[in-house]
């Protein structure tokens, strides 16, 4: 049963997870958790000095986006037009403010870390289940500082916030799926989530519309915007993807280190075999946008054959959850603040209802939190990519099943903590 049909046990979910103080909780551990990421920015250490990581590099973009009126053209640049007006933001801080563009931008990613909360203790309130929450609040610190000095927070975000309103409010479902596209190509997989042909069809047009404009806009001001799927169509297999475990466990085995080159800004596998692999890893990705466009046809003749239950809208973001993880798994690239979005979908995941992916959902949190140690030895590269392997291999069989399955009364019920 969907749980928007059932007013009364949303309000005794909201009682339940309201009634004792626990936004307090929630507040506490964010500041708290948060304070510990910006300390690990290093702004109060003389010695070594602030690492600001990538957001030097976002500086530098602004720049040119600001004074050349152009999108940058090194290699690097990977993103859609969208993602230049993310990067201008700061700038105003610098207005306003008088701020650097560093702590302005860092500021910038902790407001949309404090707004996915909010977004999370919402759902919790109407739900009762509070799971997602605590992975939301905890996991993203685990990250380290990466969450703050990238820009993952915003299409994750905007995705979040798309998947708990899908199937009830079709126009700002496509507008935050379309705005999260703009500044990441990813969040366009939130689309396969919605089943009705009519609601998917404006859906997708108002996507559509949004990328658009944000194209036309950027247009007008920075010129061509072609470069970043140039560069994005060069890269290699990069050292961190899950394609390269081959490479890591000959290293554990036998020792043979791994042939790293830099290529578009990140170390990549080297050789005849990693570029094979790579165009590989890119066909397997279409494949399985074709497999999830089938799931998708089979769904709907499903649901037109009595199955009311597939109509489901946690069905719908277990759905997503699923098609970004093995999109993962067969990225070239796989860099660690890829997890924000992992992350971000688990919590929906864990709390937007009953599901499915309670077990691979919680598998992906641990390989997330495995990240911050996969620089530590190949032994934990290769563990946190088995990880996230298992998770979307869980999930895809999952989501076989569910069609299989003749009742929804046979789905697996959790209760968060």
């Amino acid at each position: 049963m969907s749980v928007a049909a059932t007013p009364g046990r949303l309000r005794e979910g909201a009682r339940a997870v309201l009634g004792n103080r626990v936004l307090w909780i929630w507040t506490a551990v964010w500041i708290v958790t948060r304070a510990l990421m910006v300390v690990q920015i290093g702004f109060w250490n003389h010695e070594s000095g602030i690492n600001y990581q990538d957001v030097e590099f976002y500086r530098n973009w602004s720049d040119t986006l600001a004074h050349q009126h152009a999108m940058p053209v090194e290699d690097s640049w990977q993103y859609p037009p969208g993602a230049g007006f993310l990067l201008l933001m700061p700038r105003i801080g610098i207005g306003l403010f008088g701020a650097s563009y560093q702590p302005s931008f860092v500021v910038l990613m902790l407001l949309v870390d404090l707004a996915g909360s909010g977004l999370m203790a919402l759902l919790a309130s109407r739900t009762g289940r509070s799971a997602g929450v605590w992975v939301w609040l905890l996991a993203i610190p685990l990250l380290q500082a990466n969450p703050i000095t990238r820009f993952d927070l915003v299409p994750t975000v905007l995705t979040m916030a798309a998947l708990a309103v899908i199937h009830r409010r079709r126009g700002w479902f496509g507008a935050l799926v379309g705005a999260g596209a703009a500044i990441k190509v990813w969040p366009i997989l939130a689309l396969f989530g919605e089943w009705d042909r009519r609601r998917l069809a404006a859906s997708a047009a108002t996507a559509a519309a949004t990328v658009v404009l944000t194209f036309v806009v950027a247009g007008i001001l920075f010129g061509d915007q072609s470069g970043f799927l140039g560069n994005q169509d060069s890269r290699g297999l990069q050292h961190e993807a899950v394609g390269a475990m081959p490479w890591y466990g000959s290293l554990m085995i036998t020792g043979t280190s791994l042939p790293i080159v830099l290529g578009s800004g990140s170390a990549e596998i080297g050789g005849s075999l990693a570029g094979t692999e790579a165009l590989a890893l890119k066909w397997l990705g279409l494949l399985i946008l074709i497999a999830a466009a089938l799931w998708w046809v089979a769904r709907d003749r499903a649901i037109r054959g009595g199955r009311t239950d597939l109509a489901d809208a946690s069905l719908s973001r277990d759905f997503v959850f699923t098609v970004m993880l093995l999109q993962i798994v067969v990225s070239r690239v796989l860099s660690p603040q890829y997890m924000v979005w992992v992350i971000g979908l688990a919590a929906i995941v864990l709390t937007a209802g009953t599901t499915r992916l309670a077990r691979p959902a919680w598998i992906a949190v641990g390989a997330a939190v495995l990240t911050a140690t996969i620089y530590a030895s190949s032994a934990n590269m290769f563990i946190r990519n088995a990880t996230l392997l298992v998770a979307a291999l869980d999930a895809a069989l999952g989501m076989i099943a569910v069609l299989r399955s003749g009742s929804h009364q046979s789905w697996v019920r959790f209760t968060s903590p």
